[in-house]
């Protein structure tokens, strides 16, 4: 794995969840968040800028697959740090494709218990499962 992903998967969730309250230009809070961030790693803002991208390619299907994976609720009723982390996660894992997802769905189960909590994590862990065994034929 490589190193800057786990900290540019959080960046990306950050900045999808400021798009999702304020509405803004998706890239405009990418370009301000990493430079109030200091983020200057240029492999570590191609990726954040690769998931965001990935995302609003494919905003659609993605929240569509949400919806579908967590029992019929509609998007909107799923809270917004793990609608956010869903999406993030789900592009990325659907559409990037890593070779070994098992570290990419640690990585966003944790961004979910470190910013929602347990039981948060505990539904974000089961969506991505859920997704990456039915998309993806990928036992977890």
């Amino acid at each position: 794995m490589t190193v800057y992903k786990p900290e540019a998967r959080r960046d990306a969730f950050l900045v999808l969840y400021q798009w999702d309250m304020k509405g803004e230009d998706i890239n405009t809070l990418a370009e301000e968040y990493m430079q109030m961030n200091r983020i200057s790693y240029p492999d570590r803002r191609r990726y954040i800028r690769k998931l965001l991208r990935t995302f609003i390619d494919n905003a659609l299907s993605v929240d569509k697959l949400i919806a579908e994976l967590s029992e019929k609720w509609d998007i909107d009723r799923v809270g917004y740090i793990e609608r956010n982390i869903l999406r993030i996660a789900l592009a990325e894992l659907l559409y990037i494709t890593p070779k070994n997802p098992k570290p990419v769905l640690y990585d966003y189960v944790r961004l979910a218990h470190k910013y929602a909590g347990k039981k948060s994590a505990k539904f974000v862990n089961g969506i991505l499962a859920r997704a990456l065994k039915e998309k993806l034929s990928f036992e977890i």
